[in-house]
């Protein structure tokens, strides 16, 4: 299906519940702040900064955070569904990645009987326990295990009961840091996974071109989820998660410029800015180019 639009609706995720470090909650608000909605209107796209998602309430413990959470997800999944429904692309900035079960239920539920969609996960981390597999309990560590079907049932039937994503369809890059749990999970399904030392030896060029032929083989639309902490700490400080010898950050934009992203592209998502580490607003300027560099 190919995308004719132009219209950009971008929604921002202002929480960091599904965290341990809340500090990345004003992610919306830097990138607003730093014209984002201005730099895409340049290249002609017709975009609008929608409400920003917020907790209902502060919660009061811990316990509190799963409901909230679920919540907010709730929230973004229905107006993901919606804006996907009148076919427009979307750019979506967390938060943390647990924002990842919203967006991408939001898109599933969009999609007709016997359509599937594909997804890059561009991360220093797989974000694919359970909450029986989970060391922390951190929500931000579940988000494609939901996805996939597993772990909480009410994040897995998030806007519809259907399954959200396919194994199959689904493609990470840039894993340098996980538990043994989550890789059994992705393993005894057979994900597609680019670790660093593939990403080191094959090159980001040629790997994010196999990504991107990996997740449309067998559908129809695809979209990209980004943890900053996927990039070397280095160059992108301001992250809840920094993980060292991670990816290149203008190679990166440099190589998401070089894809097709006219045929079938949802949009993109961005998550785990944390302001509060960041220098200059490095990361936050990265990410913006990283968003541009796929909307073009």
């Amino acid at each position: 299906m190919a995308n004719t639009s132009k219209a950009i609706k971008i929604f921002g995720v202002a929480s960091c519940y599904g965290a341990q470090d809340l500090r990345c909650a004003d992610a919306p608000s830097v990138l607003k702040r730093l014209r984002l909605k201005d730099t895409l209107e340049a290249q002609g796209l017709d975009t609008q900064w929608d409400k920003n998602i917020y907790p209902d309430y502060m919660p009061v413990d811990q316990s509190s955070n799963t409901a909230l959470v679920l919540d907010i997800c709730k929230q973004l999944a229905k107006q993901i569904h919606k804006t996907r429904s009148c076919g427009e692309r979307f750019v979506v900035v967390g938060g943390d990645h647990s924002c990842a079960i919203g967006t991408w239920s939001g898109v599933q539920a969009s999609l007709n009987h016997n359509e599937d969609y594909g997804l890059i996960w561009i991360d220093a981390h797989m974000d694919c326990h359970t909450p029986k597999t989970s060391p922390s309990g951190a929500i931000h560590g579940m988000p494609l295990a939901a996805l996939l079907g597993y772990g909480d049932e009410d994040f897995c039937k998030i806007e519809t009961e259907t399954t959200k994503l396919k194994p199959e369809n689904l493609c990470l890059i840039g894993i340098r840091s996980f538990e043994q749990g989550e890789a059994d999970l992705l393993n005894k399904l057979g994900v597609k996974i680019f670790y660093m030392e593939d990403v080191n030896k094959l090159g980001l060029d040629n790997v994010l071109k196999l990504a991107h032929e990996h997740v449309c083989e067998h559908t129809q639309t695809y979209g990209i989820s980004i943890d900053l902490d996927a990039i070397d700490p280095l160059q992108a400080p301001g992250v809840g998660s920094p993980e060292k010898n991670g990816l290149n950050g203008q190679e990166l934009i440099t190589s998401l410029s070089k894809l097709n992203h006219t045929e079938g592209f949802l949009g993109i998502e961005i998550a785990e800015l944390n302001s509060t580490k960041d220098n200059d607003d490095r990361t936050a300027k990265l990410a913006i180019k990283l968003i541009e560099a796929t909307l073009k």
